[in-house]
């Protein structure tokens, strides 16, 4: 993955502490429903 991370986007790789604040975030939003949630560092488009 490290050497993946130079032709991302954002030149990194997620972290498990990135998901992780991304639950976080997720779970406390009192609006949100039906959404996928990507994250990959714009490996994805």
């Amino acid at each position: 993955m490290e050497a993946v991370a130079g032709n991302i986007l954002l030149k990194r790789i997620s972290t498990p502490e990135d998901i992780a604040e991304t639950i976080c975030y997720t779970l406390l939003q009192k609006s949100l429903t039906g959404q996928i949630i990507t994250v990959d560092n714009r490996q994805t488009m």
